[in-house]
């Protein structure tokens, strides 16, 4: 559907950054013991720590794989009619000349009501808009804002300034020129 995610996109920072927690916090524990015990680390302690250095490092590249999987291909977005002030956050599943969104709850990302599909007739470019001042507290300010053209009318969807160029390249109904 998109291509690889950013690297840091999604959930899989979160998962790889409790491995590399869990890591850091072997290594105290081997080191609190070595600086406070006056007798050598046994050889049980020493295997039993490589052991949990080995799962940690293991369930890092896992949980990356897997946050990556699970959660890197989701295109997150703001879409309005043009014709409104208030936007609906949701996540997106483009291809090219369709448009199905799938509305939040809340703001948080709990999937709300049936999704809604879209013909998109023409895909604007980023004309350098952005959403105003007034409703920082329901839409990041920064969100590039890019108007199709739509079966229902007309849209603003309000991405990601590294989403822009994936949406419109998705979006683009085939046969249309870039």
């Amino acid at each position: 559907m998109s291509q690889k995610p950013p690297f840091f996109k999604g959930q899989g920072f979160r998962l790889a950054s409790i491995g590399v927690g869990l890591v850091i916090g072997l290594i105290a524990v081997v080191v609190t013991q070595a600086v406070t015990s006056d007798e050598p680390l046994s050889s049980g302690f020493l295997i039993g720590i490589s052991f949990g250095l080995v799962i940690a490092v293991a369930a890092t590249a896992v949980g990356l794989l897997l946050g990556r999987k699970v959660f890197g291909q989701r295109l997150e977005l703001a879409l309005r009619p043009a014709t409104e002030t208030k936007w609906r956050h949701g996540r997106v599943e483009a291809s090219p000349g369709r448009l199905r969104f799938h509305r939040y709850k809340w703001q948080i990302r709990f999937v709300s009501g049936d999704p809604v599909d879209f013909a998109v007739h023409t895909v604007g470019l980023d004309s350098g808009k952005r959403p105003s001042k007034k409703q920082l507290w329901s839409v990041n300010p920064s969100l590039h804002v890019i108007d199709i053209d739509t079966d229902q009318g007309p849209l603003q969807l309000g991405l990601q300034s590294h989403q822009v160029d994936t949406i419109r390249t998705q979006l683009q109904p085939a046969g249309s020129p870039s």
